[in-house]
C-alpha cells in the first residue's frame, strides 16, 4: 500500500512538472524532482507504457537527454485524478492541524481569550461567509420574446462575449450530483455499468470558485443545473442557485419527482430564471404540475413543462442521440452523418468534482479538458486540449474519442461562436 502511494506521488510530481514545462531536459527534471537520472528515466518509460505521456526527441538534436514530453489526454485525466487525491490528503492534513490547534486553544484560557479578540486561521470572522437562502426574490425574472420556445437560441446565439480577445462560452451545464431517482431506457443511467449512481455531490467551495471566475471574465450567459443526475436531490440546490445568479441566468432541469409547491417557490425566490420539468409518466402530469405551480404562487412563465412520456416510436419526445456510443435505443442517426460540431465553441459541462468535459453527450466521461479546482476556467476553456477539439470540430473533423462515436448534430446552436473562434484562429496565422 505504501509503495502504491509512493508511486502515485512520483507519477503526480512528474506529470505536474511536464505539464508546466514540456521541453525540460531529463537533467532539469531530475533536479526539479530530486530524482536520480536512472529513477527518472525508469518512471518516464513506465508513464509512456501506460499511455500517459509521449516522448519526442528534438529534431537534429544529438544530445541524448534532450526530449520533448507531452501529456496525452489520458495523462491529463490521470494528473487530474492524482491532483484531487493529493488535495484530499492535504485537506486531511489541514483538518488534523486545525483540530490540534483547537485543542491547544481550548486548553489555554488566556490564548483562547486573545484568539476571540483578534482571530487566527478559521477563527477570523472576516473570512466567514454564511450563505443563506433568499426569503424574497432579489433579481427580476428574465423575460424575452418567445423565451419558452427559443430560450437556448436567445442565450447562445444572441450572447457572444469576449475576454482577452477570445470568445467565452454562453452556456455552462453543471452536474451537481451523481445520482438519479429514475432509470429511463433512453438514458445511460439505465445501465449501472456505464453510469452508476455514485451519490457524489458538488461542494459550495467549487460553486464559489466558479462564480468568482465567471465574474472575472464578465460572463453573460446561462448556467444550467442538469448533467449526470437529478439536481433537485442536492440538499443545497437553493443556495447554489442563489450564488450562481450573481453572475448568470440560472436554469434547473428536473424530472419533477422531488417537487412540491414549496420547493418550486424556493427556487423562484433564490433567483432561478427557468424551471424545466420533464414529464415521463403521461398527460395526467400536466394537470398535476399546473396545480403545483398555481399553489406555489410563481409566475406562469417561470416553469416550462416538457412532454417526455412518448414511446420508442416517437423517440420519447426527445432529440435522441447515442451519447457518444453509449446507447442505441430508438431510431437514431448513423455515426458519421454529421461532421461539424459547435459544442466546444459555446459551452462545456462541469462534473460534481470540477472535471470539465466537452459537452453533455460524453456520458462515459472519456476525456477531461481539465479540472477547475486546479486551473482557472478561462485557462481550461482556452487550453490546448479544448483548442484541439474545437478546431477539429469547427472544420468538420470528428477524429478523436469521444467525438468519433458521436451522432449528435452539434450545429443547431453556436454558429456565431464557431465563426468567432474560426476568425480568432485565422488571425494567428
Amino acid at each position: 500500500m505504501n509503495n502504491m502511494k509512493k508511486n502515485d506521488n512520483d507519477d503526480f510530481e512528474i506529470l505536474r512538472q511536464i505539464s508546466k514545462k514540456p521541453d525540460s531536459t531529463q537533467r532539469e527534471l531530475s533536479k526539479q524532482l530530486n530524482f536520480s537520472i536512472g529513477k527518472l528515466n525508469y518512471c518516464l518509460k513506465e508513464l509512456q507504457k501506460k499511455g500517459l505521456i509521449k516522448i519526442k526527441n528534438f529534431k537534429k538534436n544529438k544530445k541524448k537527454l534532450n526530449y520533448f514530453y507531452l501529456l496525452t489526454p489520458k495523462g491529463v485525466s490521470k494528473k487530474t485524478k492524482l491532483t484531487i487525491n493529493f488535495l484530499k490528503n492535504k485537506m486531511t492534513e489541514y483538518d488534523e492541524l486545525v483540530n490540534e490547534e483547537h485543542n491547544i486553544i481550548q486548553s489555554d484560557p488566556e490564548l483562547k481569550k486573545d484568539i476571540n479578540k483578534f482571530g487566527i486561521g478559521h477563527n477570523i470572522n472576516a473570512f466567514d461567509e454564511v450563505i443563506e437562502e433568499n426569503k424574497t426574490r432579489t433579481k427580476p425574472l428574465f423575460k424575452t420574446i418567445e423565451v419558452n420556445l427559443r430560450r437556448r437560441t436567445v442565450i447562445v446565439d444572441d450572447v457572444l462575449s469576449y475576454h482577452k480577445d477570445k470568445p467565452i462560452p454562453s452556456w455552462i451545464e453543471l452536474s451537481i450530483i451523481d445520482v438519479c431517482n429514475r432509470s429511463c431506457s433512453f438514458c445511460p443511467k439505465s445501465d449501472p455499468k456505464v453510469a452508476p449512481d455514485t451519490y457524489q455531490k458538488m461542494q459550495m467551495n467549487l460553486i464559489n470558485k466558479l462564480t468568482n471566475e465567471l465574474k472575472e471574465i464578465n460572463y453573460k450567459g446561462s448556467v444550467v443545473l442538469c448533467g449526470y443526475g437529478e439536481p433537485m436531490l442536492h440538499k443545497d440546490i437553493n443556495i447554489i442557485c442563489k450564488k450562481l445568479s450573481e453572475v448568470s441566468f440560472v436554469e434547473v432541469v428536473t424530472n419533477g419527482d422531488p417537487l412540491k409547491p414549496k420547493k418550486i417557490r424556493e427556487l423562484y425566490l433564490n433567483n432561478v430564471n427557468k424551471l424545466l420539468i420533464s414529464m415521463y409518466d403521461g398527460k395526467h402530469q400536466v394537470e398535476k404540475f399546473n396545480k403545483m405551480i398555481k399553489e406555489s404562487g410563481v409566475p406562469k412563465d417561470f416553469v416550462i413543462l416538457r412532454d417526455r412520456w412518448y414511446d420508442e416510436k416517437k423517440d420519447y419526445g426527445l432529440k435522441l442521440t447515442n451519447r457518444t456510443g453509449t446507447i442505441n435505443i430508438g431510431d437514431q442517426e448513423k455515426v458519421g452523418k454529421y461532421k461539424k460540431c459547435f459544442y466546444p465553441s459555446y459551452q462545456f459541462l462541469v462534473d460534481w468534482n470540477g472535471d470539465i468535459f466537452l459537452c453533455p453527450q460524453d456520458w462515459q466521461r472519456r476525456v477531461t479538458m481539465g479540472n477547475m479546482m486546479q486551473e482557472h476556467i478561462f485557462d481550461i476553456w482556452t487550453g490546448k486540449i479544448m483548442e484541439k477539439f474545437r478546431k477539429d470540430l469547427i472544420n468538420g473533423k470528428r477524429v478523436d474519442s469521444p467525438c468519433t462515436l458521436c451522432n449528435a448534430e452539434g450545429t443547431v446552436l453556436g454558429k456565431n461562436h464557431a465563426n468567432a473562434w474560426a476568425k480568432t484562429y485565422s488571425n494567428r496565422i
